[in-house]
């Protein structure tokens, strides 16, 4: 199999359109490949098959153990949907509540988790490895612990990249002082910079920052405009939201670089819509879809002794 081969396998499986049984082998086969183009494929790709037998394995064992830098910074990153399914096992609830079961076993969870907390200030990790750790733990921003990092990073980044990933992390938790750096960061001169904190606003749903998102709808970097089109399906005004939406559509009919982005609005703002007529989704539907994106629920994991 060449690479272009490959690489289309590796869509085909990211897509959901390829056969669940032999999903896993086909992955693994591409994680341990020597072609890094198609290694880093593939591990966008096995963030929605870490329940599936040997996948997480082999993506934690490239985390702590891979000898290319970038490889191993991605596989870091790749780890969030761990992260972002145990973090239940701590977030804080109301008295009374109760936090939807997990899929990810609590042991892989812990052991995912202080990885990433070890690496993220290793003095002997490059700051490339790190700052994709940052990324990861983003979802556990109520931890203080974990703010205090992100703020850090943020303040006394030594490059945009850093600071990036610091912006990207805000965007995961509601917070007063994370939003108003995000806020601030729509007036980045770092495209970079600019796309995440359009996207954080977006995923938070800071209606404060529609004005400066609505004017990046024509900006000039394809990036930019990409994410600000996007985010008109969750922080335009509903009454506005489609108005517009037809308008960007009527004027990209023919861009099919901006397809998708208009897609992404679309959804956005009918969920929103469901939202608002109480035919939304609940927490319990949300976790219940993040189970079967990463196949927690129906194949389960082996257990962390067995972890490499």
């Amino acid at each position: 199999m060449n690479r272009a081969q490959a690489l289309r396998e590796i869509e085909l499986l990211e897509n959901f359109e390829f056969d669940r049984g032999d999903a896993a082998a086909r992955l693994l086969h591409h994680l341990q490949t020597e072609d890094l183009e198609i290694v880093h494929a593939a591990l966008r790709a096995a963030v929605n098959y870490f329940g599936f037998p040997g996948v997480y394995e082999q993506v934690f064992q490239m985390a702590r153990e891979a000898d290319d830098e970038d490889v191993r910074a991605a596989a870091n990153a790749s780890l969030w949907p761990v992260i972002q399914d145990g973090a239940a096992y701590e977030y804080p609830l109301e008295p009374g509540a109760e936090a939807p079961e997990p899929g990810v076993p609590q042991e892989i969870y812990e052991q995912t988790r202080d990885h990433l907390l070890t690496r993220v200030d290793a003095h002997m990790e490059s700051m490339e490895v790190r700052r994709r750790c940052l990324e990861a733990l983003g979802h556990l921003s109520f931890r203080a612990d974990i703010r205090t990092t992100i703020l850090r990073y943020y303040h006394e980044a030594p490059n945009p990249w850093v600071k990036l990933s610091a912006v990207y992390a805000m965007g995961l938790y509601k917070d007063d002082i994370f939003e108003r750096l995000i806020l601030e960061e729509l007036y980045s001169k770092h495209a970079g910079i600019l796309v995440e904190a359009v996207h954080a606003a977006s995923n938070l749903g800071l209606e404060a920052a529609w004005p400066r998102i609505k004017e990046m709808t024509g900006h000039e970097d394809q990036d930019v405009r990409f994410e600000a089109i996007a985010a008109v399906g969750a922080l335009a005004p509903v009454e506005e939201a489609r108005t517009l939406l037809d308008a960007l559509k009527k004027e990209l009919a023919t861009d099919e670089h901006f397809a998708q982005a208009l897609e992404y609005a679309d959804q956005l703002l009918d969920n929103r819509k469901a939202a608002i007529s109480g035919d939304g989704w609940t927490m319990e539907n949300v976790w219940d879809e993040i189970d079967e994106m990463t196949g927690f629920a129906e194949d389960g994991y082996d257990s962390a002794s067995d972890a490499p």
